[in-house]
């Protein structure tokens, strides 16, 4: 029975030896393998499963001599067996803390690798999203420039070569004011003719005032033939009479004017007649109009394009001219010659109106 007790022992000290040997082997590679650890922990499971077998069979027949051993007396194979016992305790434990350890990280790189791929996921079907929004704008321009007229094309061609004038009509004018400032100064003489003063008697006449620097259209004669034309084939009461109104605003201006009717018979009937007695034109507001040098300079404006409404063979223009702008006729007689216009002028006092009446005088050109 000791025999077989020692030779049981001498069996299971050499297994402890051999999975002793065999977990450190196991444990420097399953630091690359997880299934070398798991594989080292079931072969110290079966280990501790036969110790635990031999210790059972054998607890029914010495149960009475374990009983009264004591750690003092026992003997170096059980110490021996009782040490191996604990490192076998020891190893699983540390193993088992390792399993966990490596579950845990095994969890956490899952858990990552997740959240990864669905980043991927997101930033793939935002890209997929871009380039499909991006393919839309794309096709949605062409569409678009597809869309455009053939005039649309023409006006933008005619755009492009009008900047090209504008900027070879600027490098023509600093070529210009380059080559003035190198010419020597001179003295120009300006021979402009001056006509022999006589009256307006025949052909039409065009009316500006030259007030506070400005020019202004007066539109006598429209007034005129608005009269003409509120009276022609009256029908109204027609008993002798002097009628006061006014008309307007044309042009910036009232026209307070004064008419006279009169009812006369004949061998024929009662003839009924009108006759303007004064028409006095009243700016709307003050100053009015353009600016001399604006009105002269500008292509576009007022003064030019009431200007060419008067032909220029049997058109006077006359200018009311008050005092405080004597100064520029010299300039707006330049400008009217050179349009081939005959030129009237009529000095004004500050505080005269523009007036007509059957006893006014004519203008005189000069």
């Amino acid at each position: 029975m000791v025999w077989e007790r020692k030779k049981k022992r001498k069996r299971l000290g050499a297994y402890r030896a051999r999975g002793a040997a065999r977990s450190s082997e196991n444990l420097a590679d399953g630091q690359d393998s997880f299934l070398d650890v798991v594989s080292n922990l079931v072969g110290v499971l079966i280990i501790l499963i036969m110790i635990a077998g031999v210790r059972v069979r054998n607890a029914t027949s010495d149960q009475t001599a374990l009983a009264t051993e004591t750690t003092s007396t026992l003997s170096e194979e059980e110490r021996e067996e009782r040490d191996a016992y604990v490192f076998a305790a020891t190893k699983l434990a540390d193993l088992r803390a390792r399993v966990k350890d490596l579950q845990s990280r095994e969890q956490e790189t899952s858990d990552q690798a997740a959240l990864l791929r669905a980043q991927a996921d997101s930033a793939e079907a935002a890209y997929r999203q871009y380039v499909e929004e991006s393919t839309q704008m794309t096709t949605l321009l062409e569409r678009e420039s597809a869309k455009k007229s053939e005039k649309e094309r023409e006006e933008y061609a005619l755009q492009c070569a009008i900047l090209d004038r504008e900027k070879t009509l600027d490098a023509l004018r600093q070529e210009k004011a380059a080559l003035a400032n190198a010419r020597p100064n001179a003295i120009t003489i300006e021979n402009v003719p001056t006509p022999i003063s006589q009256r307006v008697e025949d052909g039409r006449e065009g009316y500006f005032r030259l007030k506070g620097g400005r020019l202004s259209h007066v539109p006598i004669r429209a007034f005129e033939e608005r009269v003409m034309l509120g009276f022609k084939g009256y029908r109204g009461d027609m008993t002798p009479r002097l009628i006061d109104t006014r008309i307007g605003p044309i042009d910036g201006y009232y026209f307070q004017y004064q008419v006279e009717l009169t009812a006369s018979r004949e061998s024929d009937g009662v003839h009924y007649a009108f006759s303007m007695r004064y028409g006095e034109c009243q700016p709307t507001t003050e100053p009015l109009g353009e600016p001399v040098d604006e009105a002269l300079a500008r292509r576009d404006s007022v003064f030019l394009n009431r200007l060419m409404k008067y032909s220029r063979q049997d058109t006077t223009i006359t200018i009311f001219a008050y005092a405080d702008s004597f100064a520029y006729l010299n300039d707006i007689k330049k400008y009217l010659f050179s349009l081939g216009y005959q030129t009237a002028i009529r000095p004004m006092l500050d505080s005269a109106p523009i007036a007509i009446s059957p006893q006014g005088t004519k203008s005189s050109t000069y």
